[in-house]
């Protein structure tokens, strides 16, 4: 069973109003970049770091009426959520076992793909706990948005009275 919902505007000032540019979307997009901004500064905090790139590939990517926060880096979910046992590329942790002391070359890859075949990674949660940790900062942005589209509806309202008057 579903419902469905329709919602209809029948208010001519109000439908001009909406077609203003300046009196929802600018706040609006004001809202989402500092929001997105906040979520990108807390994951980046709470990334764990080995060469720094996962944490500086973390980026906000901002669209017309969206935004978007995340890592680039491909090996970024298997942080954030961890795996299952499972048998790493070949070579593919050469680097990183080499730089946590696991030993040179193909032995140490082959230590650490055994290891990770066994026993699968553990998550590093950076995106969620990040989103958790902007959200009081978000409402805080929420309310300045609210407080915003109310004073630009205000003035367009009085501005409309004001040129009605004058006609």
């Amino acid at each position: 069973m579903s419902a469905e919902y329709e919602i209809i505007i029948d208010d001519q000032a109000l439908m001009e109003a909406l077609k203003d540019p300046h009196l929802v979307a600018e706040p609006v997009r004001e809202f989402l970049t500092k929001g997105a901004l906040e979520i990108e500064g807390e994951s980046k905090e709470l990334a764990v770091v080995d060469t720094g790139r996962m944490r500086n590939s973390i980026q906000t990517r901002l669209g017309q009426l969206e935004a978007r926060v995340g890592p680039t880096v491909h090996y970024a979910p298997h942080v954030e959520f961890g795996t299952r046992p499972h048998w790493a590329p070949v070579g593919a942790l050469q680097p990183w076992a080499s730089r946590h002391g696991f030993g040179q070359g193909k032995r140490g890859d082959a230590f650490v793909r055994a290891i990770i075949a066994r026993r699968g990674t553990k998550s590093h949660p950076f995106m969620r706990p990040g989103l958790a940790a902007a959200k009081p900062a978000i409402e805080g942005h929420l309310r300045t948005l609210g407080t915003q589209i109310q004073a630009n509806f205000d003035a367009h309202a009085r501005g409309s009275a004001a040129a009605g008057d004058s006609g």
